[in-house]
This record gives structure tokens, C-alpha cells and sequence, in this order.
């Protein structure tokens, strides 16, 4: 039986309320966990295998649970913990999970206020772009693990290092679906999200696009 490899996003529920909100620090906290794990000499193994087929999966936990992940779980993170904020774990195989991850949490699937149309997306000065493909369905925890994909490839490209010092800073819209098209033609990207196919949406689905940071 197949055992991947996924990285966890966890966010306490209630912690915000807009879709954007949630997509920034997820995408934050994924790229600080393949920086901070992917660097660490008993994770690094597991990291470079997750690369290979990147998997995430966002949870939902209430306060109590909210605690014990913190206490018990190893994570990077993105925000306050005290307030809005989005925890990444290492990745981890299914079968290693903790039975907190594995029973106890949920899906994220809160509604939230959705992300705003923009027409003419345009990327602007020291925060990444990311722009969700108007024409799908994706759940809220799929949308934040689409956004974190984005991020992650985006950290890979050597183009947003000083991006990724800053914490990562970013927006998320969506747009007309003549211009998600056009878009995804552009070679100013840093990040073209195509899903897997396992859950939601058909294989090959480009999900997601990011626009890199302005350059003075």
C-alpha cells in the first residue's frame, strides 16, 4: 500500500476569517518549514523525499487541540501563535502520523470571506503574487495547500531570496478566467501549480500561478 510522504499545514479555527489571510501564511509557514527542516540533518532525508512528490494537507484544530499540536508537534510557522497564524510540520509518511494528526484534527474546510477579483494582475513591489484559478471549485484547506505549493516552488527558483528573509510576504486574488489563461502563458512567474488529481480537481489542473516581487 502506497505510504507518502505530506507536510501538514495546521491553523487554529476561528484564528481568521479571510480566504487571503490564510493562503499568505500558509504559504509562509511551508516555506519556512522546507528552509528550517530541509536543513536539519534527521529531517533532511524525509524533506528531499517529500520534494519528489510534495503532498499537503490542512487541518483544522480547536483550542484545546490548538495546544496540544503546539506542545507536542515540531513545526515552523507563519503569523503570531497567539492570534492568526498557520503551523507547518515536517513532512512526515501517513503511517508516522501522531494519532492527534491522524483522529483528533480536522479538515480545513471553514468558510471564509473568498478571495477578491482583480483584473489586470499585475505583481507589485516586495510581495509575491498568488492567483487562484477562478474557473475550479477548491475547498478552503485545499486553496491554503494549493497556495502553499506555489510558495514552495517559488523559494525553489534562487529568484525571491530576499523574499523569503523578508517572511514571505504576498497577497492572494483571483481573476477572470480569460486572464487566469493568459497568465499562465507568462514568463514572469516563479510558480505554476499543476494538482496531482488526488482530491477535488482532475489531474493536470493548474491551480494556482505566482507572480514574483517588483524589482526596483
Amino acid at each position: 500500500m502506497e505510504d507518502p510522504y505530506r507536510m501538514y499545514l495546521v491553523a487554529q479555527r476561528g484564528a481568521f476569517g479571510e480566504l487571503e489571510v490564510g493562503c499568505v501564511l500558509a504559504g509562509g509557514a511551508a516555506v519556512a518549514a522546507v528552509r528550517r527542516f530541509g536543513a536539519d540533518p534527521e529531517r533532511e532525508a524525509a524533506v528531499r523525499a517529500w520534494r519528489r512528490r510534495p503532498g499537503k494537507v490542512a487541518l483544522r484544530a480547536r483550542g484545546g487541540q490548538w495546544d496540544e499540536v503546539l506542545t507536542t508537534e515540531d513545526f515552523a510557522y507563519a503569523g503570531g501563535l497567539d492570534g492568526a497564524s498557520v503551523l507547518a510540520l515536517p513532512p512526515i509518511r501517513r503511517s508516522e502520523r501522531s494519532e492527534l494528526l491522524a483522529k483528533k484534527l480536522q479538515a480545513f474546510a471553514s468558510e471564509l470571506e473568498p478571495l477578491a477579483e482583480e483584473r489586470g494582475v499585475t505583481a507589485i513591489a516586495d510581495e509575491v503574487t498568488y492567483v487562484v484559478n477562478p474557473s475550479i471549485a477548491m475547498s478552503t484547506g485545499k486553496t491554503m495547500a494549493q497556495v502553499a505549493h506555489a510558495a514552495t516552488m517559488a523559494s525553489y527558483t534562487g529568484r525571491v531570496e530576499a523574499w523569503i528573509e523578508a517572511g514571505c510576504p504576498a497577497r492572494a486574488v483571483t481573476t477572470t478566467p480569460k486572464e487566469f489563461r493568459e497568465l499562465c502563458r507568462s514568463d514572469r512567474l516563479v510558480a505554476k501549480v499543476e494538482d496531482a488529481g488526488l482530491t477535488e480537481v482532475p489531474p493536470g489542473t493548474i491551480t494556482v500561478l505566482a507572480l514574483p516581487p517588483t524589482t526596483p
